[in-house]
């Protein structure tokens, strides 16, 4: 791998089209301002699940206490029907007729039985039952269970006797609690217990009806319990899942963030890095350039009277002229090389006009003919023949000569060489591929860097230069692998009229 095509391949892929990547431990999310937010995330989960389970339950208890009331108001509407239909059809007539209630008799109880039926037939009753309140005993019911048995009155029966108030109470045989979790209910779970005082209306102004009894009303709401706690269970459902899917987002967020952050950092810290090294090479190509600046002239002397020495054999023996042969090129060399950082140091502005890259390309083989047929190279080329752009030729020769050259030297003997050239996007794009070994990938971060070189004798300026030529007509240059082996060069130019 030449000098050239090794220092080449870096700017191309690291500056222009290589992504940017986090190294391990340089740029890591931990140590970015917005960490934080995560702490923030995992709270307003929290929170707004909390809030979600607090509003479920608020809800559903005023469905639950909504569900209640109207069963109650039902409850005691039904009472009231209850209490007059059996004062009118039954307790009047039957006082009438025998002077004295006694359900005992079945002709009373049935006549009973037939107004209790007749006005809770298709109503959700459960139980309906009569209690003495004298003796406490069950005087009628609808399921005929206990009939006269003492012991089963309701421990608010007395209360209600007192108070000559209707009392409401929610039986259940589960703790609430359980209810969402033993969802479907087995029927009777849950059950409204309504305890009214039966009192016949009054016939006399001014005379309070005496009590006939005490009325137990049963209603099974399990079935109406079951729709509040499903409604509490769908609020919960979607209350989570809206903070499932909140949370996610804000997550996914936070994340894009911190990447975004990590990037932006990571790359100022490689533009200060940048920025210290250009200071540092500034300074020091201020100094290399007055250092060149001063031998050039001697060493041209130098160069010169080695060459007027060595052109008179004459007066010189066989071992004198060896020494001033090497004196000679060793100077051209060390010429070369102040030449190299003159032009590094001090890179010339381009003088841009209007040229055809074919004819740099034609001057550039035509100098190079002698020795790619010295080395048996093929050269191959497929160039359109309208390459003009704006550019400055002598500049352009030069960057597409070290590149040629660079090749050369890559494969070292026989090979080819291959030059295309294409438009593309309103730009010329023209690409260097040889039959070399091609870049190596453990040196291809620091090609470009200057002074970097993997030759024996080379300065490390070589692409360098080349890249500062073609960055200063506004264009890029990129380097990579060929896919069948070799090193390519992407030289990529503004067309005409994009100056």
């Amino acid at each position: 791998m030449t000098e050239a095509q090794a220092n080449g391949q870096h700017d191309s892929q690291d500056r222009t089209r290589k992504p940017l990547e986090l190294p391990t431990g340089l740029a890591s999310t931990q140590d970015i301002p917005l960490s934080y937010a995560r702490t923030i995330s995992w709270f307003s989960l929290v929170l707004i699940l909390m809030c979600s389970l607090v509003l479920s339950f608020f809800v559903s208890n005023k469905a639950r206490e909504a569900l209640l009331t109207r069963q109650e108001r039902f409850a005691q509407v039904l009472v009231e029907n209850l209490n007059h239909q059996i004062f009118q059809r039954f307790a009047l007539p039957t006082l009438v007729a025998h002077g004295r209630i006694a359900l005992r008799q079945p002709a009373q109880f049935d006549r009973m039985d037939q107004v209790v039926k007749s006005v809770i037939h298709g109503l959700p009753v459960a139980r309906l039952r009569i209690y003495d309140p004298y003796t406490r005993a069950v005087a009628y019911a609808t399921d005929r269970e206990g009939l006269g048995k003492q012991g089963l009155a309701p421990a608010k029966l007395d209360a209600v006797l007192e108070s000559l108030s209707t009392s409401t109470t929610m039986v259940s045989t589960i703790p609430t609690w359980q209810a969402p979790f033993r969802i479907p209910l087995e029927k009777g779970t849950f059950v409204l217990q309504v305890l009214c005082p039966l009192r016949g209306e009054s016939i006399q102004p001014d005379v309070t009806p005496p009590v006939m009894g005490v009325l137990e009303l049963t209603q099974d709401i399990t079935g109406d319990y079951e729709q509040v706690m499903a409604i509490q269970g769908i609020i919960v459902l979607m209350c989570l899942m809206s903070s499932m899917v909140l949370f996610i987002l804000l997550h996914m967020l936070l994340r894009r963030a911190e990447r975004i952050l990590a990037e932006r950092m990571l790359k100022n810290r490689q533009l200060e890095n940048e920025i210290h090294s250009n200071e540092k090479l500034v300074s020091m190509g201020r100094v290399v350039a007055s250092i060149a600046h001063e031998i050039r002239n001697p060493l041209g002397i130098i160069q010169s009277s080695a060459e007027l020495l060595k052109s008179r054999p004459d007066r010189n023996d066989a071992a004198s002229s060896r020494i001033l042969a090497a004196v000679y090129d060793e100077a051209l060399r060390l010429s070369r090389t102040v030449n190299d950082f003159l032009d590094y140091a001090r890179p010339v502005k381009p003088n841009k006009i209007p040229i055809d890259l074919n004819m740099v390309l034609d001057q550039a083989f035509a100098f190079m003919e002698v020795e790619t047929q010295k080395q048996h190279v093929t050269v191959e080329r497929d160039t359109p023949p309208d390459l003009v752009i704006p550019g400055d030729k002598d500049l352009l020769y030069r960057a597409f000569y070290n590149i040629l050259v660079n090749g050369l030297q890559a494969m070292n003997g026989e090979g080819k060489m291959k030059v295309t050239a294409r438009r593309e996007n309103g730009n010329v794009v023209l690409e260097f591929l040889d039959s070399g070994p091609g870049f190596d990938p453990k040196t291809v971060n620091s090609i470009l860097d200057p002074f970097f070189t993997t030759k024996e004798a080379g300065t490390g300026l070589g692409l360098p230069i080349v890249q500062s030529i073609v960055i200063s007509h506004g264009g890029r240059m990129e380097l990579a692998n060929g896919e069948t082996g070799g090193a390519l060069v992407r030289v990529m130019l503004p067309g005409e009229g994009n100056d």
